[in-house]
């Protein structure tokens, strides 16, 4: 704007053909365009780690990931132990078995370790795609909620900063919309709590 402005404060220069003028806006009517409330954008600020935090869906589903990750864990556990109690039977017993047996007993636990490492694997896989799921359903919630509360404030834009990826440089403090997104949230979480008992 500044180079433009600086540009159209310098005369004309006429040329042998007719040219047809456009007025030049001025810097003063620049400067009321600019000031102008309907050239000006509404701008909203969501702190996302701090809503995380007093989202209550995220506090519920984070405790559901949890859940979920220490019954795999325990499951783990328990066929890891047995596993190593069964090996610890077999080197007692290996010195009196015949290499026939030997050799049986050693292909069979090869291939319990094998179940144990698939089942390990399984589990990952179904965690990372609980995880994943539980995620899409709190990015709706939120998505949706902010879509529904946009509809009033009527914001130009809402921007979302969190620790783990920096997009904000700096924002007005006023702007700051969170606490009422994370009212609005938890009005609407405990709504459908009751609505569902």
């Amino acid at each position: 704007i500044l180079f433009y402005l600086q540009l159209s404060d310098k005369p004309a220069k006429n040329t042998s053909e007719t040219v047809k003028h456009e007025e030049v806006p001025t810097v003063s009517d620049v400067e009321e365009m600019i000031t102008n409330d309907s050239a000006v954008s509404k701008i909203g600020y969501i702190n996302v780690d701090s809503l995380q935090m007093k989202y209550k869906l995220y506090d519920e589903l984070k405790a559901q990931l949890e859940k979920k990750e220490k019954s795999y864990d325990a499951q783990l556990t328990a066929k890891s132990k047995e596993f190593q109690k069964k090996i610890e039977d077999f080197r007692k017993k290996a010195p009196n078995m015949t290499q026939f047996e030997g050799e049986l007993k050693q292909k069979e636990l090869a291939e319990e370790e094998e179940k144990l490492y698939q089942m390990r694997d399984d589990y990952a896989q179904r965690f990372e795609k609980e995880m994943i799921e539980l995620n899409t359903q709190l990015y709706k919630s939120i998505k949706d909620y902010i879509k529904q509360h946009n509809e009033l404030t009527k914001y130009d834009i809402i921007i979302g900063e969190s620790q783990t990826r920096n997009f904000v440089l700096d924002f007005n403090k006023n702007i700051d919309i969170t606490s009422d997104v994370v009212d609005g949230l938890n009005k609407k979480y405990n709504e459908n709590k009751q609505a569902k008992k």
